[in-house]
Order: C-alpha cells, then sequence, then structure tokens
C-alpha cells in the first residue's frame, strides 16, 4: 500500500509540472552553432569550391563515407578537385573531416532535416565538375 502511494505523489508531481514537449515540425529548435549537420563545399571568390583537393578529408574519414576525384592543375602545380560525394548512410557525423580540412574546403550547414526513405537520398553529390548534377 505504501509503495502505491508513493508512485501516486511521483505521478501527481510529474503531472503538475509544465510540459517540455517541443512541436517540431511547427517549431524548429535553434541548434548549437558547431552542431554536427549536412555538409556543404564553401565557394571562394571565383564561384568555385575553397577545396584545395588535398585528399585528407577522405583519407582521415574512419568510414570511408567520402569519394573524391581530382585531376592535375593545368596552370601549375597541385590539383583540382572535380567530384566530390558523401554517403550519408556510412557517415556517423563525426566531423573529423571538417576538422582535418587545411582550407576549410567543407563545413557543416545548419540543415538537419534529411530524412527519407529511400537510400539513394543518402548519397549526396557536393561538387561534379564532370558534367553531372550537385546538391
Amino acid at each position: 500500500m505504501i509503495g502505491m502511494a508513493k508512485g501516486m505523489v511521483t505521478t501527481l508531481k510529474h503531472f503538475l509540472r509544465p510540459a517540455v514537449t517541443e512541436q517540431y515540425p511547427n517549431v524548429k529548435r535553434t541548434l548549437p552553432e558547431r552542431s554536427r549537420t549536412m555538409f556543404v563545399l564553401p565557394l571562394d571568390e571565383a564561384g568555385v569550391p575553397a577545396c584545395k583537393a588535398c585528399m585528407l578529408c577522405a583519407k582521415s574519414c574512419p568510414n570511408g563515407a567520402i569519394t573524391m576525384e581530382t585531376e592535375k592543375r593545368t596552370d601549375g602545380p597541385g590539383r583540382v578537385l572535380t567530384y566530390y560525394r558523401i554517403d550519408l548512410g556510412l557517415c556517423m557525423y563525426c566531423g573529423i573531416c571538417v576538422e582535418s580540412c587545411p582550407s576549410d574546403g567543407i563545413a557543416f550547414t545548419g540543415d538537419y532535416e534529411r530524412a527519407s526513405a529511400d537510400k539513394a537520398d543518402t548519397l549526396i553529390v557536393l561538387h561534379d565538375a564532370r558534367g553531372g548534377d550537385a546538391e
């Protein structure tokens, strides 16, 4: 009997508190500044991705979620990015790719609404200079 009374007191305490439920689709939550969300390749002044094609992000990704293709520059030393894809089905949003980039060539956008029932939607092409479409 005492156990039942304790349970009723606990229930009554929670019943009198204000609700903390967020009405998600109508009211979107403000995320912290350093949240790990969707990816973007920032553009430089010329309108091309700031990525220097060093491939550190792809090499440092623990799950191998990043696919890159590069070509040699025709106007000097170095390489130029031609294709950049992230498989969000493999990505664990650890942020190592963003932290390892020496040129700030990849960043988080703050967009977290990417849910989909189709597995093909987990492959996002951030840059395709080969003639394909990029998101």
